[in-house]
């Protein structure tokens, strides 16, 4: 009985990992989520279905990243792969490196938008965003951009 449970456990974390990988399906940035969500000095977000419902996404991740000196390579690799699918790019390029990127994807579903946010900070830092959901291009910019009271 405790083997068939365990099995069933099993199966079920299969099933919540490869839908996490599928969300980034053919995407490089995938592989930087992988290998840097768990490391120390990486915060890694996953946005509940109920914030998610709040903001017409159906998913979010992101990785902030306190140092990412270590990083940087692969995310700016995973960016330059991304970024030649992308729909729509905007980027911020200082002495030849990326300092900031929006980057819309084509649709992999109907009404479902996908977009890849990068930005680096100060003192190393380094964020790296990843969205899915109905929301436009244009209300994701109003949201990221709007000034709280």
């Amino acid at each position: 009985m405790n083997k068939v449970i365990r099995n069933i456990l099993v199966l079920c974390l299969f099933a919540l990992v490869t839908t996490g990988v599928q969300a980034q399906q053919g995407l490089q940035i995938a592989s930087v989520f992988q290998k840097y969500g768990k490391q120390k000095g990486v915060t890694m977000v996953e946005l509940s279905n109920k914030m998610l419902d709040t903001y017409q996404m159906e998913l979010y991740k992101s990785l902030v990243f306190k140092d990412a000196e270590e990083a940087m390579p692969s995310i700016l690799r995973s960016l330059e792969a991304d970024k030649k699918k992308a729909k729509k790019v905007k980027e911020v390029v200082e002495d030849g490196q990326i300092q900031s990127g929006y980057y819309q994807l084509p649709q992999l579903k109907e009404d479902v938008n996908r977009f890849i946010l990068f930005k680096t900070g100060k003192k190393g830092g380094a964020t790296l965003i990843y969205i899915e959901g109905e929301l436009e291009a244009d209300d994701l910019v109003t949201m990221l951009f709007m000034k709280k009271n």
